[in-house]
């Protein structure tokens, strides 16, 4: 109902009302003006406030602001006098002036009481969109009205419903609870003292006042900008104005769940960079400019997204950092200051306005007409606001650094959108679902959810969320979420998960944590253990690796090391991973032998730095028995055909006859190669040497094998 009053009185239909009446913009500003400038009374209302009471003072005032506009009915019959008319607006917007400062004074303390902290972002947001069918609904009507009639009366109508329904709105406040009067007889200091000596709260002041600053002034002119600009009508402004309340509710819902999470600082420099890039768009509106009637539109619901919105965060901070018990002063002190600074804004933008006229400014040696040149002032002050904001201390928020990465890593769009549906109410196999799909979209604006899922009574949901946190990013509160998971005694497999995750987003913070588990009794937990300080790369923990690759009595174990070995790049340890290769390749009882030996294999193709050829090369053999390994072959001989021709030729007669069975053949020929590995400069020459001197023995080998083995000497020779 306060909103609608507000529509109806002193926003869009008082700036129309006394541009029609011929006043100048110098005037104009000087009356809209008059509302902020008032606000220095928040500080003179303090001794007030506290001895009624915030919610007795704040019905009172506002009740009385809307009694005062009721001069705003007379003015028709003054029409024929513009200093009289002047005097008599002058007037009304003084009272209400001031009984609004009154009632803003209480009410900012007062909402600290009822509005808890972990949900005021959310609170702001939906108190914004509540407003949306009113803004646009009265907006629709007004313009309809005022458009559907001629001559000055037609305002009078909308002063007199907008008056009576602010009256009953004011009424409403007494429905709210809390706002007491302070205890007379308990010491209570009503200084400024504190708030002054809070060198935080007076950075905040000083971002918040250029914000008002910018915000009260281009609020005002806006209008007249694009009435001017493109000629646009009364009407017509009226409901494009209603779009600004549309963006700040989509604004503040959208800021105020992220304030929620991730404190306020991040949020209001981003808006404020939003605010800069309109500034400098809005010279760039011209008559001529194509799909102007549709940019106009979006102009006024960004100025509500970014302006408004960048208020309501910066008010919600004002909540969470000033301390309850002094509350009075800070908010009082806050209030004032930004009043102050608006309003002398409002006159100057005006005065500015009416100076340059239908002239223009040369800056640096370019023309700007009046409007052009305040919104580069207000776009520079804007900057201003934003260094000053982000320099602010708010325990647990996000540095802006901190937030953008949140929308680079993954798909953010579709994080959100899961978000939404984890937070509505869900099965066990939708949350683990859900948890599932965090870990594909890849973002760190998942990982509250996740992390909560921790705490999940589903085991699946936590395993699954344990996983989902290994593939987004190694965020310090993602680090901390998964050791607390290494504490969980009795959960191996959650444990186990963990670890996994640790090593996948190479967490080298963590790699001492770790290194423990390899001495756990569990031998799940030591494999996992040393496979995840391998994929970190951590080379502190080899000699522990080493060990294990010899002495552990698992074989699960020692094939952990040995993949950790070959992340590493572990030259030293290609003796054991050779011995261990031999052992599993000509154990024919085992029917998971030779598996595991190809596991061998790529570890050592990784310290020979040619894994991805063995990998590519082997999966198309596999594919096909003798499909790799002729053509692998005649690339080998292509590359020793001066230094060992005889080798050469023997590998491009083996080529021509290619027999996939006959691989004992093959390493043969592999074999001959030993002279030109000898005479090669290479740096891994001598421990390709001692590999094929090792394996050459082998009585039937592998098909793998020969892959790795070429791959190998292709590598070394190729150089």
């Amino acid at each position: 109902m306060t909103g609608t009053a507000t529509l109806c009185t002193v926003t869009a239909p008082l700036t129309l009302f006394a541009a029609e009446l011929g006043m100048d913009e110098g005037r104009i500003g000087l009356l809209s003006g008059i509302m902020p400038f008032f606000q220095a009374l928040g500080i003179l209302s303090l001794p007030v406030v506290l001895r009624f009471g915030s919610r007795s003072v704040a019905t009172t005032a506002l009740t009385m602001r809307y009694v005062f506009l009721g001069l705003f009915l007379i003015v028709p019959f003054f029409a024929a006098r513009p200093d009289a008319v002047f005097g008599v607006l002058m007037a009304a917007m003084l009272g209400f002036a001031v009984c609004r400062s009154l009632a803003e004074a209480a009410i900012s303390p007062w909402s600290q009481e009822f509005m808890p902290r972990s949900v005021r972002g959310r609170i702001t947001g939906r108190m914004a969109l509540a407003y949306v069918p009113v803004a646009l609904g009265v907006s629709w009507a007004i313009q309809a009205w005022l458009d559907g009639r001629t001559g000055l009366d037609r305002f009078v109508p909308v002063f007199a419903v907008g008056i009576v329904i602010g009256i009953a709105g004011a009424l409403m406040l007494l429905g709210l609870r809390g706002g007491r009067a302070a205890d007379s007889n308990a010491p209570r200091r009503r200084s400024l003292t504190e708030p002054l000596r809070d060198r935080n709260f007076v950075i905040y002041l000083f971002a918040s006042a250029l914000q008002s600053i910018v915000f009260v002034s281009i609020s005002l002119f806006l209008i007249l900008f694009f009435r001017d600009r493109l000629g646009m009508s009364s009407g017509a402004l009226v409901l494009l104005v209603a779009l600004i309340p549309v963006g700040a509710a989509a604004g503040n819902v959208t800021a105020g769940w992220f304030v929620d999470r991730y404190g306020t600082r991040a949020i209001r420099t981003a808006l404020q960079a939003g605010q800069i890039g309109l500034l400098l768009a809005l010279p760039l509106l011209e008559p001529d400019v194509p799909a102007a009637g549709a940019l106009v539109p979006l102009a006024f619901f960004l100025f509500g997204f970014l302006f408004q919105a960048g208020i309501a965060v910066g008010t919600v901070y004002m909540l969470n950092v000033i301390p309850p018990a002094s509350k009075e002063e800070y908010t009082a002190l806050h209030y004032s200051m930004d009043g102050l600074a608006g309003g002398l804004a409002t006159f100057a933008a005006g005065f500015l306005l009416a100076w340059i006229g239908a002239g223009e400014v040369s800056v640096l040696g370019v023309d700007l007409g009046k409007y052009e040149v305040l919104f580069l002032v207000a776009a520079g002050l804007t900057v201003i606001s934003a260094l000053a904001y982000s320099r602010l201390h708010e325990e647990g928020a996000l540095s802006v650094r901190d937030f953008v990465g949140h929308f680079t890593t993954g798909n953010p769009m579709k994080a959100l959108w899961g978000i939404n549906r984890y937070a509505s109410r869900t099965s066990e196999d939708r949350r683990r679902d859900l948890a599932f799909q965090f870990g594909g979209v890849g973002s760190l604006l998942a990982k509250e959810e996740l992390i909560a899922a921790l705490r999940d009574p589903s085991f699946d949901v936590r395993h699954e969320a344990i996983r989902a946190l290994g593939h987004i990013s190694a965020h310090p509160a993602v680090l901390n979420a998964l050791e607390t998971v290494l504490e969980y005694d009795g959960l191996v497999e959650l444990r186990y998960a963990a670890l996994g995750s640790l090593g996948r987003l190479k967490a080298t913070s963590c790699a001492p944590r770790i290194a423990q588990f390899m001495e756990d009794p569990n031998p799940l937990l030591r494999a996992r253990a040393a496979r995840s300080l391998g994929e970190i790369g951590d080379l502190s923990s080899l000699p522990r690796i080493r060990t294990m690759l010899h002495d552990d009595p698992d074989l699960d174990c020692r094939l952990a090391a040995t993949s950790a070995l070959g992340k590493l790049k572990d030259r030293a340890s290609m003796p054991g991973l050779v011995d261990l290769y031999l052992e599993q390749a000509s154990d024919r009882t085992n029917r998971v032998a030779e598996p595991r030996s190809k596991v061998v294999l790529l570890a050592i193709t990784k310290i020979f730095r040619c894994e991805e050829e063995f990998s590519h090369q082997w999966r198309r053999e596999e594919v096909q028995s003798g499909l790799a390994m002729p053509q692998i072959l005649l690339q080998l001989a292509g590359r020793v055909r001066t230094g060992a021709p005889g080798a050469s030729a023997k590998l491009r007669e083996l080529t021509s006859d290619y027999n996939a069975e006959d691989t004992a053949a093959t390493l043969a020929a592999l074999a001959e190669l030993l002279p030109a590995l000898h005479q090669s400069r290479h740096r891994d020459s001598d421990l390709a040497v001692d590999v094929l001197n090792e394996v050459r023995t082998a009585a039937e080998p592998h098909p793998a094998l020969l892959v790795a083995m070429a791959a190998i000497l292709n590598r070394i020779f190729a150089a």
